[in-house]
């Protein structure tokens, strides 16, 4: 089986042609469980919050919301179409964001955010990438800094898995994710599972996984002196 990698190219020029359809084909999917990852973070007013993958905006409008004027909604996407579709969504004169980056390289200070929401996003990059973007938002994040992952889940059974991967392997592009463990991927790295649900889109079992930022090994290792 051909192994897929993250091409940061390959995506932008993807959903970049993708963007202005994006809300009608995509979104009526998704934002349910969107909606529901981001009732799971519990974002309040003044809360600094990072949406990874913020795609058309639909989230970080919703974040938006709930922060009010003395919190801070920051939307990344690799899409510059997608970041400028964004832009146009938030209001002019929040104390928000848009910025056109990689989450394999967050560009923020350390401890930067209260909460971060990954919707449809960590699945896009394979099992190496996603614990390097994890170790990422590890970092971005405050300590006990919240996190809500949304993505398909080997919840599935074999036959759905298998076929999800072969669709993977004929048409990257436009099957361009796979399902993986989120929770176990949250565990291994270092973050502490609060709660898992799953939920099925159509044939596909999605995971909507809430955690917090556990202690980095350096603090653990100074807490045992």
């Amino acid at each position: 089986m051909r192994k897929r990698t993250h091409n940061s190219r390959t995506h932008r020029a993807w959903y970049n042609a993708l963007s202005r359809y994006y809300d009608v084909l995509i979104d009526p999917f998704q934002g349910r469980l969107r909606r529901r990852g981001i009732g799971f973070l519990g974002v309040s007013a003044d809360d600094r919050v990072l949406d990874i993958g913020c795609g058309t905006g639909r989230g970080s409008t919703t974040l938006q919301d709930a922060v009010g004027p003395g919190g801070n909604v920051v939307g990344i996407d690799v899409a510059d179409q997608m970041c400028r579709r964004t832009r146009d969504r938030l209001e002019a004169d929040a104390p928000s964001a848009v910025v056109c980056g990689d989450a394999l390289a967050l560009p923020f200070a350390s401890d930067s955010f209260d909460a971060v929401l990954v919707s449809f996003t960590l699945e896009l990059f394979e099992a190496e990438s996603q614990m390097v973007v994890l170790e990422e938002i590890r970092r971005v994040l405050a300590p006990r800094g919240r996190i809500c992952v949304i993505a398909p889940s080997t919840a599935a059974s074999t036959l759905i898995t298998v076929l999800y991967e072969r669709l993977n392997d004929a048409f990257p592009t436009l099957v361009d994710s796979r399902p993986l463990d989120v929770r176990g991927v949250l565990t291994r790295a270092d973050f502490e599972v609060v709660r898992t649900e799953v939920e099925w889109v159509l044939a596909v079992p999605v995971a909507l996984v809430f955690a917090r930022r556990g202690p980095s090994p350096g603090d653990r290792s100074r807490t045992t002196d």
